[in-house]
């Protein structure tokens, strides 16, 4: 349990994190990019077995494949949650990505054989409803343009994000149940670097962009608990006997909890009547999904 809250604390943060980058003007992209570089840095800094990584064994793991997959995905589906808050606004993007979540649950029951009763599927119930409540803003649209042009953005940002989430889940059931998370986690971020740097060079060749020394500076901050954030899902899943499609539900709520809660602190944000009401349904879900493992 411990895990869990580490992992919702972190991602928590860095939502948070992208609420400074946007009020201080910060290039999101370049941000992104150092991020992944540093998350790499603090995964190999933190690998609890090096030497597997100085002889180069470590390429012959089974996961390696599934691990630079997921890296490109990561940071597209990223690019791609950035489009859509562009274009629809925070709410559709919230929404969308949140909702993601359905994959590595509807998995767990049908392909992993998870057990479930009536109330475990009642508090994921109250999760879905209380996923999409306390993510709706009454934020407008920032670009004048119809809609419908890019109807396809938030349709890519759910697929992408319950793809991530099941492959994720996916790699902890099948090669890091005992071993291997913090070098899992390590070669994700490398392929995720890598792809943004790939991106980010012809961006600065072309023109398109400049470097930013504050994007450098926050893009750090990021990667490092960017690294952690991840690590300790990958520790929860492996931890928590209740099940992956108990701890993506309860992962995801907290960080909406949490996150709304910090932003109100930090930042004097206004919550709607909405999401509040969404937050009761959260808090409704995780007692019944506790009871359901009692």
């Amino acid at each position: 349990m411990v895990y869990l809250l580490l992992s919702i604390v972190c991602s928590a943060a860095l939502v948070l994190m992208f609420k400074y980058f946007e009020r201080s003007g910060t290039p999101v992209f370049q941000a992104i990019v150092v991020n992944y570089w540093v998350a790499a840095i603090s995964g190999i800094i933190f690998l609890p077995e090096k030497q597997q990584l100085y002889n180069l064994s470590i390429f012959s793991q089974p996961w390696v494949p599934v691990s630079i997959v997921l890296g490109i995905m990561f940071i597209t589906v990223f690019n791609l949650i950035s489009s859509t808050t562009i274009r629809f606004g925070v709410s559709t993007a919230s929404v969308a990505s949140k909702l993601g979540l359905v994959f590595p649950v509807l998995l767990a029951f049908t392909l992993y054989g998870e057990r479930f009763n009536t109330f475990k599927l009642i508090g994921i119930a109250l999760a879905f409803v209380a996923v999409v409540l306390s993510s709706l803003t009454e934020n407008k649209p920032t670009l004048n343009e119809p809609k419908v042009s890019h109807a396809y953005l938030p349709f890519l940002v759910f697929i992408g994000s319950g793809v991530c989430d099941a492959i994720t889940q996916y790699a902890n059931k099948t090669y890091l149940m005992n071993t291997g998370m913090a070098e899992f986690a390590l070669f994700i971020f490398l392929s995720a670097g890598a792809t943004g740097s790939i991106i980010l060079a012809y961006k600065l060749i072309t023109g398109q962009s400049k470097l930013c020394a504050k994007s450098i500076a926050g893009g750090a901050v990021l990667g490092f608990i960017n690294y952690f954030s991840f690590l300790f899902l990958l520790k929860a899943l492996s931890a928590i006997n209740w099940g992956s499609s108990i701890v993506f539900p309860l992962n995801n709520l907290g960080v909406v909890a949490f996150a709304t809660v910090a932003g109100i602190i930090l930042y004097k944000e206004k919550i709607t009547k909405t999401n509040a009401i969404g937050l009761a349904f959260a808090a409704a879900s995780i007692i019944v999904i506790v009871v359901s493992n009692s």
